[in-house]
């Protein structure tokens, strides 16, 4: 791949670097440069989907305003882990029990049935971090079976498959599903989560109006913020095909 691969000049034209983050993003009049690990891209605009804490993570040439370097600090990304606990069947449903349950006890604080209509029984399971993410897969997966027995019972103990994923325990980002707003945050600085930096442009769950931080709401956003980009090229004369 080369250094510099040439900018993109419709949206018929895209490049793909994965594995590689990004360092900076500095802007200009004409354009922006994008310099990840592996390579450095020349575009008209940007569009950053990396959550508000993570938009630290990358360095913006001229900074970033108050405003925007306001939320980074004030819109960290909540703490969560997840579990996925496979059955032979939704032994639950023949019970009346719809496989939803709350608890403030315990390592599972809340279980949903994802089972697919034709399938084995799936129990997803978000559990508390404290009490989770610092022990070793086995002891997770004990302690999640364990309160599954409680919840519905004994045949809850076994499982034909179990996954888990700490979240926040990723190294590039850390948490979610959705960030943990500080006092007056939004009033301060919740303006800055989608107003265009220059030619940056955000989206990403988190700047979605409805759905934040569900898939539906990425997928929303991205429709939007790709809206903006689009008329802003068609004001340079520079209309994708």
């Amino acid at each position: 791949m080369p250094d510099r691969p040439p900018s993109a000049g419709s949206l018929n034209s895209f490049l793909f670097v994965l594995d590689s983050r990004v360092r900076r993003i500095s802007q200009d009049d004409n354009g922006v440069t994008v310099h990840t690990d592996s390579a450095v891209i020349d575009a008209k605009y940007a569009i950053v989907t990396a959550a508000p804490e993570h938009r630290a993570y990358i360095e913006f040439q001229p900074a970033l305003p108050e405003k925007a370097q306001g939320l980074t600090r004030t819109w960290p990304m909540g703490a969560l882990s997840k579990a996925f606990v496979a059955y032979e069947k939704p032994f639950w449903r023949a019970e009346g029990l719809s496989g939803e349950a709350l608890t403030d006890t315990g390592t599972a604080f809340i279980t949903f049935d994802v089972s697919p209509d034709d399938g084995p029984g799936i129990l997803m399971v978000f559990c508390a971090p404290r009490v989770y993410d610092g022990f070793s897969p086995e002891i997770r997966r004990s302690r999640v079976i364990q309160q599954l027995v409680d919840l519905y019972g004994a045949q809850a103990s076994t499982p034909i498959d179990y996954v888990d994923h700490c979240w926040g325990t990723e190294p590039f980002a850390p948490g979610g599903p959705h960030p943990a707003v500080a006092p007056y945050a939004s009033v301060s600085y919740g303006s800055a989560l989608t107003e265009p930096h220059g030619r940056i442009h955000w989206s990403g769950t988190e700047t979605a109006g409805e759905w934040v931080g569900t898939m539906n709401g990425a997928v929303l956003s991205g429709l939007h913020t790709a809206e903006q980009v689009a008329q802003r090229l068609s004001a340079d004369g520079a209309a994708p095909e």
